[in-house]
């Protein structure tokens, strides 16, 4: 493996405590290269850990933690062990820990466009007003390139074919575009998502014969999508598009910040150059009793129709809508509609 073994210099690493010197992974994260080394450097593809250490082949990392010490010390290569906290990802709803590691992706070049970003957010009529500098102001501040390809099955199929032979890539632009380029004749109504559309084979300007990457699209670019997919624009009702983009309000949660009410601006940036709405009402979370936001995982989720069946719908609507501004948090649980309904 080429430069898989050498030191290199960090001004974040001192000596005025342990040994001055830190152990770093490059392959495992972002966090594990802070600093420019002069030159890059290497790591194994996954693919070919197995058939490195084949005594632990096939295992899930984190249960050979242990085997993996005991075969360091068996083989007098185990300067010391000990037992210590700390922080490490683990995933949001099955709560499995996880492993980090690099791996070619697509990107879109977002930072070209920050600027416009930036001032298309401007013209945003925010509700709570605070959003605007603050919470979405800042991402937008810090933004980077979106790493828009996913290694999965389900979803939107990247629309890029790549030439083995002389590395070109072309991304068609239309269902049309993709027929007339294809190697063999394909039907109008060919299904446009895995396995059907691997099969699709494109001519390349050198001779060679393109193929599709095998990635698919985040799913965060499709719901950004959105305005344009609705109406099927460019080759849809155009009259109708246009009277309905941009869109006067939307409506989503606090978190969408960095979801949804960032990929509609961002593809109607990237696309337009103007943000696809003019309004935005950022609700706050609907919280348990307690203050804890409802999760199924949880157990702590009401069912509404258990709540229209015992209360009544207005009531229910009430206890919503009564005790403060949309964009607040709210504690929410029977209790507090039978209280509502008292009241109206």
């Amino acid at each position: 493996m080429n430069k898989g073994h050498i030191v290199v210099d960090a001004n974040y690493v001192s000596d005025m405590n342990g040994t001055g010197i830190v152990h770093t992974a490059p392959a495992y994260g972002a966090g594990r290269l802070p600093y420019e080394p002069p030159a890059r450097i290497g790591f194994r593809e996954r693919s070919e850990l197995g058939r490195t250490y084949t005594d632990f082949a096939g295992r899930f990392v984190k249960d050979s933690d242990v085997d993996i010490v005991k075969n360091l010390s068996e083989r007098n290569l185990l300067f010391s062990k000990e037992r210590y906290e700390h922080s490490y990802p683990f995933c949001w709803r099955c709560k499995s820990p996880l492993l980090y590691y690099a791996m070619e992706s697509w990107f879109i070049k977002t930072t070209a466009v920050k600027d416009q970003l930036i001032e298309n957010n401007k013209t945003i009529d925010w509700y709570p007003s605070h959003i605007r500098e603050g919470r979405f102001g800042k991402f937008l501040e810090d933004l980077v390139d979106w790493n828009i390809s996913r290694n999965r099955y389900w979803g939107t199929p990247l629309n890029i074919w790549i030439c083995p032979d002389c590395t070109s890539e072309y991304a068609p632009g239309s269902h049309k575009d993709m027929r007339e380029k294809s190697v063999e004749a394909i039907s109008e109504h060919l299904e446009l998502h895995k396995p059907y559309v691997d099969n699709v084979k494109l001519h390349c300007s050198c001779g060679g014969t393109m193929v599709r990457t095998p990635e698919v699209i985040d799913v965060w670019f499709d719901s950004g999508s959105m305005p344009f997919a609705q109406y099927h624009h460019p080759f849809g009702d155009e009259k109708l598009f246009h009277d309905q983009y941009p869109a006067d309000m939307i409506c989503e949660g606090i978190d969408q910040t960095r979801g949804w009410f960032f990929s509609l601006m961002a593809v109607s940036t990237l696309y337009t150059g103007k943000s696809p709405y003019k309004a935005v009402i950022s609700n706050g979370h609907v919280l348990d009793e307690n203050g804890l936001k409802m999760s199924k995982s949880k157990g702590n989720v009401i069912d509404p129709w258990e709540i229209i069946d015992e209360y009544g719908a207005d009531a229910f609507r009430w206890a919503l809508l009564s005790d403060s501004a949309p964009w607040y948090s709210k504690r929410f649980s029977k209790q507090i509609v039978a209280e509502a309904k008292s009241k109206v």
